[in-house]
């Protein structure tokens, strides 16, 4: 693991030409409208939206540990009817249907395994300041500091004065911050920026009372405290749930107030897109929420008390809002203690730790926050000639052919931000929507969505150096694996354990639905089989022998699963059956659609995957089951590889039948491309090359997430030309303003309708589905650095391969990437390029290495000896 020395060493070595944190900065010239304009700032447990309002600001607030529902007692329910054979007796039955040429037969008996739907993702409260004297658009400026993980809103007021805001959530304290203060007088049009290194500034140290930031403020305030310097404020909570104990004064002086509330999760949510009369349930078994807010003012007339659950403030130059929160969850065991007093009590004992150093909290943020984002600089050629527009804008142009290569720059950077604030060592994993929603019904449930999003969710973490924000997801499988367990052997008759395609906190492992949902995604038991690569990911880049073993369970227990429900198909191999392609259909010989088949091409990928990884690790991990060996060796002896349709295209499904959506947004079938490994132009060159024909296929347009995943894969397939769309597709803006700078679609006619399906970005930078889905944020910043450098191949001879510059984008002909981390333990201290060649490699490790080092389309490899101490640098030539 990258030291913060290595960090800042490789900072204070970055050439000028380099992008420097500083340049990694979000701007908006104007305040929020929508949820998806909003920045997000986080520390992992505890995240908001930021709004940047003038005269009403509006901080909406989650705690990753607020979800609705609660920890099950008992593996989930099938609807049923089962019969006296149970699960299994389902399957069997299933099968036979397929075997009788029913595919739609055997979905509706699948039907009976369906077990309801996961709970939801909630949101907790919002702050809401209404300071009515500070309205105003002049000069207004909000931003989002990757590097530094502030975002900051200046502008200058109806009476002319300058504002600024500045808002972050700190790990090390556990705190969210809002820092308000009005400019003196003297210098009341500008509000000097500050500089990274100088953003803790005002909270450095105290100010004092007669003096802001750059001199005295006048007391122009009116007998009711009003006035034209805007020191009049009201800062509330409100929350979407019902008050169990509404905001009130917990704490009173002259300046500085506490104000507490509390409230219970919902019960039960179901999704939105479920049709029921009492959809969201209150008063059961639910976690206990506790929020802790206080105010601090400064100013020689400065007040603050609390009224009605408020805080109002009079004659403050400066304000202050520090908020905690606290639940009763147990992230490490997924349980309630249920004492709501101890929730309380905790949320007012972080506020207090906080508040009692408040001056340090700004730095302390900066430090940690830095410490995990200047680990990877990238530049694509633009330097520090990038232009001084506001994102939107910038997004509009790029779409209409502008080149402006630092928005792919930004992009990478925000996914790795939208890691480090939203995944941090003891929270929950990403959901869907990060640790960020808005919605008691958010879309989907905001869940863990196993078929593809919660696994993309966590790419760019290890090659992003960010391992130890891998870990929430390592956690939680752990857990996911031991309820999983019950409902292998309930549904399925088998050992191990499974996950359908949808979890939760409380670790929910059943399919999906009371009967009704499509088969399509409810009837697919690979969640654990995919999400077991991540352990063995792990260990791929981080070397952790420990990790391995204490989470061998999870890859175990998943391969037992698959060895247990394989069945002997009448050719003598080894298939799936009843199978799916997630959420994907065929068209019948009728013309109608179906999605239940035998052996689908991503069952047996994932089967045979995870199968290889298990013969390759079980010694590491000190698993000498012979037993296992043998079932795995046996079953991958019989797995059948991926075959090429008459079309040319890797095939989806056992025979070559009709596609009921051929451009449909999932590609699960190429699952070996990547995030497997096993397919490339090298070593299955005519599957590759099928791959590539199946992704031309598709078409140009999907969903946000969808497209990132393309981008990996065309990456892996080093189609640099297909990354190059792909990144212009991902940046295209959905949400383009106004509505004269609407990006027209070049391919289609003119009077044609926007596709149905058609993602990119909001405003914001936030990755639209839509609606927004944080997955496709974080997988592009995966694609990217999969288009710099890969390092998943090992020769004949046991030497990994090091391929630099793959599939570059003929845009990004000059560059510099520092930091990245590769499998094998190697690190890629630096990489530069002119001319779409290779100027200087450094490669790095903890460990002797030996590697092959190739260069974008080039066969010929170089071997160069890594030792610890002692980086290789590879140039042209040697």
């Amino acid at each position: 693991m990258t030291t913060r020395d290595d960090a800042t060493r490789a900072q204070d070595a970055a050439p000028s030409g380099t992008g420097p944190p500083e340049g990694y900065v979000l701007r908006l010239d104007a305040p929020a409208r929508t949820w998806t304009d909003a920045f997000p700032v986080g520390n992992g447990r505890l995240g908001a939206m930021v709004h940047g309002g003038t005269d009403h600001e509006h901080l909406q607030v989650n705690d990753d540990t607020c979800w609705s529902g609660a920890p099950h007692d008992a593996p989930p329910a099938p609807v049923g009817p089962l019969g006296v054979d149970g699960g299994p007796g389902v399957l069997r039955r299933a099968r036979r249907l397929l075997e009788d040429d029913d595919p739609l037969g055997a979905e509706a008996e699948l039907a009976r395994l369906q077990s309801g739907w996961t709970q939801a993702y909630q949101p907790l409260v919002d702050v809401l300041l209404d300071h009515p004297a500070a309205a105003g658009e002049s000069g207004y400026r909000r931003t989002l500091d990757l590097g530094t993980g502030v975002v900051t809103t200046t502008w200058r007021s109806a009476a002319d004065v300058a504002w600024r805001q500045d808002v972050l959530v700190s790990h090390p304290d556990q705190a969210l911050l809002l820092v308000r203060e009005a400019a003196a007088p003297d210098d009341a049009r500008t509000v000097p920026p500050r500089t990274p290194g100088e953003l803790a500034g005002p909270w450095a140290g105290p100010v004092p009372d007669s003096a802001a930031p750059d001199g005295p403020v006048p007391d122009s305030s009116g007998p009711d405290g009003s006035g034209p310097d805007g020191r009049e404020a009201r800062v509330r909570l409100v929350s979407p749930h019902p008050w169990v104990v509404a905001p009130g004064a917990a704490g009173d002086g002259p300046r500085e107030v506490v104000v507490v509330a509390s409230v219970d999760m919902p019960s039960h949510v179901l999704p939105d897109y479920v049709d029921d009369p009492d959809p969201v349930r209150y008063g059961g078994r639910a976690v206990r929420a506790a929020v802790a807010l206080a105010v601090l003012v400064d100013g020689d007339d400065a007040s603050a008390q609390v009224v009605d659950g408020a805080v109002h403030v009079r004659g403050a130059h400066r304000l202050r809002v520090v908020l905690t929160t606290a639940t009763d969850l147990d992230v490490a065991t997924g349980t309630l203690h249920g004492d709501r007093g101890r929730v309380v009590a905790d949320a007012l004992a972080t506020l207090a730790a906080a508040v009692a150093d408040v001056d340090g909290v700004g730095a302390r943020h900066v430090a940690d926050h830095a410490s995990l984002m200047d680990r990877v600089r990238l530049d694509l050629g633009s330097g520090r000639d990038v232009p001084d527009l506001p994102l939107d804008e910038r997004l509009v142009r790029h779409a209409r052919g502008a080149p402006d290569p630092h928005l792919a720059v930004l992009a990478f950077q925000h996914g790795r931000y939208l890691t480090v604030a939203g995944s941090r060592p003891g929270t929950l994993p990403l959901n869907l929507q990060g640790i960020w929603n808005d919605r008691v019904q958010p879309p989907w449930n905001a869940n863990y969505t196993l078929n593809i999003n919660t696994g993309m969710s966590y790419w760019p973490t290890l090659v992003g150096d960010l391992a130890e924000c891998h870990e929430p997801l390592l956690t939680w499988l752990a857990r996911l694996a031991v309820a999983g367990t019950g409902t292998a052997r309930t549904l399925y008759g088998a050992r191990g354990w499974v996950a359908h395609h949808n979890s939760d906190a409380w670790c929910f492992t059943g399919p999906t639905g009371r009967g009704q949902d499509s088969a399509s995604w409810s009837a697919w038991p690979f969640g654990g089989v995919w999400l077991a690569r991540h352990v063995v990911d792990h260990h791929d880049w981080t070397g952790d022998d420990d990790a391995l073993r204490r989470l061998w369970p999870v890859v175990r227990g998943a391969a037992l699963f698959v060895v247990d429900t394989l069945v002997e198909l009448p050719d003598g191999t080894l298939g799936t059956s009843p199978a799916t392609s997630p959420e994907n259909r065929y068209l019948l010989p009728d013309g109608r659609a179906a999605s239940v088949s035998v052996s689908t091409t991503s069952d047996l990928a994932m089967a045979r995957d995870l199968l290889e990884q298990v013969r390759r690790l079980a010694p590491v991990a000190r698993d000498h089951d012979e037993d296992l060996r043998a079932a795995v060796d046996g079953a991958l002896e019989r797995l059948p590889t991926e075959r090429v349709g008459v079309d040319g295209r890797l095939a989806e499904w056992r025979t070559d039948v009709a596609d009921a959506e051929p451009g449909h947004r999932h590609q699960s079938h190429l699952y070996r491309v990547h995030p497997g490994t096993s397919i490339d132009p090298d070593t299955a060159p005519l599957l590759a090359a099928a791959a590539a024909r199946t992704l031309d296929a598709r078409g140009p347009d999907s969903t946000g997430w969808s497209l990132a995943w393309r981008l990996a894969l065309r990456a892996r397939l080093r189609d640099g030309d297909g990354v190059a769309t792909l990144v212009d597709a991902f940046l295209h803006p959905v949400d383009a303003d106004p509505p004269g700078l609407a990006v027209p679609d070049a391919a289609a006619p003119p009077d044609a309708a926007a596709p149905a399906h058609r993602g990119g970005v909001y405003r914001s930078l936030l990755c639209a589905h839509p609606p927004f889905q944080v997955d496709g944020n974080l997988g592009f910043t995966a694609g990217v650095a999969e288009a710099l450098v890969q390092a998943h191949r090992l020769g004949a001879d046991g030497v990994r391969e090091v391929h630099l510059l793959p599939a570059l984008p003929p845009a990004w002909r000059d560059g510099r990437v520092q930091g990245l981390r590769l499998r094998g333990g190697l690190r890629l201290v630096d990489l530069s390029w002119r001319d779409g060649r290779v100027e200087r490699a450094e490669l790095a490790s903890d460990r002797a290495l030996v590697v092959d080092v190739r260069e974008g389309g080039a066969d010929a490899r170089r071997q160069v000896a890594v030792r610890p101490g002692r980086p290789a640098v590879v140039g042209p030539g040697g």
